[in-house]
């Protein structure tokens, strides 16, 4: 009966069976060890002693894509940054910042040498009261000009003055007219002189135009420096970005004014997507996206990190990550069970792999019952008895 058994169940077992009943019912042999080992032959035919080995396994479906985490650097900036100079070059007189000072919008920060502005600036005042005195004699002139034609106007229509008289009377009105048109001209001019020279002195003085931090200081006091040259370095602290490079494929995942998480080392701070830069960086194929945050517990310069949730389109299965077993040649490996509940091997490639479970696509198919964990005590063409595992691998 275990001889039929062997045979019907498993060929190597049949095998190693005919051998042991060869070798014990050999003629040598006792009646005593020949019952004894038909005991154990007996036992052995058993159901007990055919059990196969139980293991748990997921069954897979097919997918069209995936979703994995990508880390994206980029670099965090200020939202603004000036280099500070005079626009009109000279001595420098004063510079009231140094390096690193916090300082408030429209700070006195650095001023030139203005004794001879001062100086042509008192001059340009006197010219303007200068013509406004002439041009108030001039309205009076006109204004006594103007009576005295009308008089002379009255009582040429009377026919009491001369024609003369009247000419005279109308040409001077007009005169006068000219003259009080000159001197408002002339306090114009001065009053433009004076204009200039006040903003010509406004110019000498570098005021911050938002509120930061000093970056560098590039003159001290007694330096002569010339026009537009760089004084100091300001640079806006209470806003900041961050430039980031997202790849052409990756960018329809973002959503201007959508929320996203920036990182620097174990810092971690929420940024907004301001806007997407409209050209592609000719040399890493990315596009610059700019993120705008408050916080000041990244530092400007930075290196910066964003994690996108990013879809990759690949057909593929998802597999747990223990189901896998190295094989030759740097290939991998699963074991599946068919039908009659035999360990099968099937060649797979990873595409991707992320926490306990792996993205593979190769010799599977749909509802292919994929041994789970335990693949290190099963071999190709063993039976075994399956059990499904209570395991959600591509639900994620």
């Amino acid at each position: 009966i275990a001889y039929i058994k062997c045979n019907q169940t498993s060929p190597s077992l049949w095998n190693q069976t005919r051998n042991l009943m060869r070798s014990f019912f050999s003629p040598t042999s006792t009646f005593a060890q020949t019952q004894l080992w038909a005991g154990i032959l007996l036992l052995m035919a058993t159901p007990l002693s055919f059990a196969e080995l139980t293991v748990s396994y997921v069954t897979v479906t097919p997918q069209a894509a995936f979703s994995t985490n990508r880390v994206y650097a980029g670099t965090s900036k200020a939202a603004r940054r000036s280099e500070l100079g005079f626009k009109r070059g000279g001595e420098v007189a004063a510079v009231t910042v140094d390096l690193g000072d916090t300082i408030a919008a429209g700070q006195l920060l650095a001023k030139l040498d203005t004794r001879a502005m001062t100086s042509d600036l008192r001059r340009a005042k006197s010219e303007e009261v200068l013509a406004a005195a002439n041009r108030r004699s001039a309205s009076a002139q006109t204004e006594l000009a103007a009576n005295t034609e009308r008089r002379v106007r009255a009582l040429r229509a009377n026919g009491n003055v001369s024609q003369q008289a009247f000419d005279e009377a109308y040409l001077q009105y007009q005169a006068s007219r000219a003259q009080l048109a000159v001197a408002e001209a002339s306090l114009g001019r001065a009053q433009a002189t004076v204009e200039a020279m006040e903003v010509a002195l406004s110019e000498a003085e570098i005021r911050a135009p938002f509120g930061g931090v000093i970056q560098a200081r590039h003159v001290d006091e007694g330096s002569q420096i010339g026009p537009g040259a760089p004084a100091l370095s300001l640079v806006e602290t209470s806003k900041r970005e961050a430039h980031i490079g997202i790849p052409e494929s990756a960018v329809t995942s973002l959503n201007i004014g959508d929320t996203y998480n920036i990182s620097w080392q174990n810092v971690t701070a929420n940024a907004q997507l301001r806007s997407l830069l409209p050209e592609v960086n000719p040399n890493t194929r990315t596009v610059t996206a700019v993120f705008t945050f408050t916080g000041q517990n990244i530092p400007l310069g930075a290196v910066v990190e964003l994690p996108l949730r990013q879809r990759v389109s690949s057909d593929g299965f998802w597999v747990p990550i223990e189901a896998l077993t190295a094989m030759n040649r740097g290939l991998w490996g699963l074991f599946i069970i068919d039908a009659e509940n035999t360990v099968q091997r099937r060649l797979v490639e990873i595409v991707h792999n992320e926490g306990d479970r792996a993205f593979v696509r190769g010799l599977l198919s749909t509802s292919d019952r994929v041994v789970a964990t335990g693949t290190q005590r099963i071999v190709a063409g063993q039976r075994v008895i399956p059990v499904a595992a209570d395991l959600a691998i591509s639900a994620r």
